[in-house]
């Protein structure tokens, strides 16, 4: 399965824990950019979209969950199909069909700019 790791989250972390946030508002921005993140991938993994070859039968979209954990501070979403790095990255023979990523790189600055605003309150 593919993971994407962000650096720098510990400073990020620290930072929130000086201001003194609620818990709740937090929970709520992962929670809210883990959903947009799903439901973007799985918007991404149609026929018209990415998946245009032809053979796709929804198995790969139909697989992909939310799952929230670290009381609600980590969002992940992961496609259920084990075949999916290989449709996402691509192979020698098979030129790749890029979903999750695409929507990760969207999400993410979404996702900057609610932290931001809610440090900055």
């Amino acid at each position: 399965m593919a993971e994407i790791k962000i650096e720098g989250l510990s400073a990020l972390v620290s930072g929130i824990d000086a201001k003194k946030y609620s818990g709740k508002q937090i929970r709520n921005v992962v929670m809210k950019n883990g959903a947009d993140l799903q439901e973007d991938a799985q918007k991404r993994m149609t026929k018209s979209v990415a998946y245009v070859k032809g053979y796709s039968k929804g198995t790969t979209r139909r697989s992909t969950t939310l799952t929230i954990s670290d009381d609600g501070m980590k969002a992940t979403v992961a496609p259920g199909t084990s075949y999916f790095p290989y449709v996402e990255y691509g192979t020698r023979y098979m030129e790749a069909e890029p979903t999750l990523n695409p929507a990760f790189q969207k999400i993410k600055q979404q996702f900057y700019k609610d932290v931001m605003n809610l440090v900055r309150k």
